[in-house]
């Protein structure tokens, strides 16, 4: 059979046992599998093509359960806008959460997962820089005097999960659109034999800063939820891994008064206000 006959024989899903049409197939260690089947695999799993059938027909049966477990399953709290991570509670206390990107979550069927599974949990704010330039009357691109820049902002959140046999992490962005903040570099100078410098300034939109103080809130919000799920009774009478040290959050902290990037301190590096 030539190579054309290949790709135009009709497979069978090792699955469900259903005709997989033409460019349906999901290669299996041992087998195939519709793509119809390959969906109903969770969202976080990554290894299919090194999975035998058996082991995906082990994984559909658990996917099932979780379905089930869906039914019962009472939001008590939502974070995020991209993924948005589902949270319930009992008697106060987080006690079960998901994470998905679908407008309802029941269509989806996300791995419900237990916070005394929950290993780890630390924000990662993506940034990428970029200086803005400007054309003289040569056409020349050259730098603004101060220099300015844009900065793009993603966050994500990541996740070590215990107990699971399909995946031991997820990672996941909150923001739905990067958030985008264009500052003007450092200012020197001298006035009066005295010398002056002033911090970064921020020249660009104020919902830009807005959106960057709400994802940053929203990580805080994950973190704590996190922190209150140690209150749970199962967390008493077991070992629970060490917290990871915090990890820097990249990106300016703003002065009330001016609305500049401040990098520490208790006065505004621009105005002087006290911070």
């Amino acid at each position: 059979m030539g190579i054309f006959g290949k790709i135009f024989e009709k497979k069978e899903c090792d699955i469900c046992g259903g005709e997989i049409g033409l460019l349906g197939n999901r290669k299996l260690e041992d087998g195939n599998c519709c793509k119809e089947c390959a969906k109903k695999l969770s969202p976080w799993f990554d290894d299919r093509r090194h999975s035998t059938v058996d082991q995906i027909k082990e994984q559909l049966v658990y996917r099932a359960k979780n379905e089930e477990k869906l039914a019962n399953f009472r939001v008590s709290q939502v974070i995020g806008d991209y993924y948005k991570m589902y949270i319930e509670e009992v008697n106060g206390v987080p006690s079960r959460f998901l994470v998905t990107d679908a407008d309802s979550y029941m269509d989806e069927n996300p791995d419900i997962i237990e916070f005394k599974d929950l290993m780890s949990c630390t924000t990662d704010i993506r940034t990428e820089e970029t200086e803005l330039k400007q054309e003289d009357s040569q056409g020349n691109e050259i730098s603004y005097n101060p220099p300015r820049y844009e900065t793009e902002y993603d966050f994500y959140i990541n996740m070590q999960i215990a107990n699971n046999p399909y995946f031991d992490d997820i990672r996941f962005q909150i923001n739905s659109k990067t958030v985008t903040i264009e500052t003007r570099g450092a200012t020197t100078g001298s006035f009066l034999g005295m010398s002056f410098s002033s911090g970064p300034v921020n020249v660009g939109s104020p919902l830009e800063q807005e959106r960057y103080q709400k994802y940053v809130g929203m990580c805080q919000q994950i973190e704590q939820v996190v922190q209150r799920s140690r209150m749970a009774p199962q967390f008493a009478s077991a070992p629970v891994a060490p917290e990871p040290a915090p990890v820097a959050q990249s990106g300016p902290k703003f002065c009330p008064n001016c609305g500049a990037p401040c990098d520490g301190g208790k006065f505004c590096q621009s105005c002087g206000s006290q911070l």
